[in-house]
């Protein structure tokens, strides 16, 4: 299938540039569920299960100030299952939520404006106490860019392996499936006018949460999903911010390496965020 994709929208954009631009879209939109690990499913056991309103879900553990765990695309809360832990024994009680179409949560598509407008709605039900700390890891990192503009910040905001511009993803899928250049443009004016926001104007690089939130932002320089200038260009753009580049870690390992973990934690912890 991932063979005969390209072919089919190289095809489809000569013949139908809006039409393929509309497929891709829907396709660009659809997260795969994937399976948990054994030992994250084992965790995840461990938790409270939330069920919101909007009947997307979450689970929590511990007691204390609230921290919100906010995942990255085709993910869920419990990938955090290394870090929750550490939160739990500082004295944090910890959300780890799954956003629309991902997890435990229903839907079949989402984009990164829809996923704030729905975190922001789970937020406002305040079945928790606001709280002091939000941790997104990529997708669920750059949704912060849209958060800000809907929702009041908490005091710290962490942000790892979040892609910073997401005009990149946009090219970068189009590219993939063999986009023209016609249908490509089609592909990103339908998503903006979708979405409500340009993507630009929905990205980090264009949103200083510096400005509002004491930030962390960790990136990988192996990152091999989102590349490292994405997090040099963010560095330059941001007035503040601590900024944190690690080694060897590549995408998803910046959010299970013990010491970056317990980098996180210290940060969170220090200056009174309990």
């Amino acid at each position: 299938m991932k063979k005969i994709i390209p072919h089919f929208f190289r095809l489809l954009s000569f013949l139908s540039p809006q039409l393929a631009a509309r497929l891709a879209l829907k396709l660009f939109m659809q997260p795969r569920r994937k399976a948990r690990s054994i030992q994250e499913m084992d965790f995840l056991l461990t938790g409270k299960q939330v069920n919101f309103k909007s009947h997307r879900k979450a689970r929590t553990w511990g007691q204390g100030p609230v921290i919100w765990l906010l995942h990255g695309w085709e993910s869920r809360g419990s990938t955090f299952f290394k870090l929750i832990p550490l939160l739990v024994n500082r004295g944090f009680q910890v959300v780890a939520w799954d956003g629309p179409a991902h997890g435990d949560s229903p839907g079949k598509s989402t984009h990164i404006p829809d996923y704030a407008y729905c975190l922001s709605e789970d937020l406002k039900q305040q079945l928790f106490e606001k709280p002091v700390a939000l941790i997104g890891h990529s997708f669920g990192g750059a949704a912060l860019a849209v958060l800000l503009k809907i929702h009041q910040m908490p005091a710290k905001v962490v942000i790892v392996s979040a892609p910073t511009r997401i005009i990149n993803i946009f090219n970068g899928f189009a590219k993939m499936i063999n986009l023209s250049e016609k249908a490509k443009n089609k592909f990103i004016s339908l998503a903006e006018s979708g979405s409500g926001y340009s993507l630009l104007g929905g990205s980090l690089i264009s949103n200083d949460i510096s400005q509002s939130s004491e930030v962390l932002i960790i990136h990988d320089r192996e990152d091999d999903v989102i590349p490292f200038a994405d997090f040099d260009a963010l560095k330059k753009t941001w007035l503040s911010g601590q900024f944190l580049a690690t080694k060897n870690l590549g995408h998803r390992l910046t959010i299970k390496d013990p010491d970056i973990l317990n980098t996180i934690v210290n940060f969170i912890v220090k200056n009174g965020a309990q």
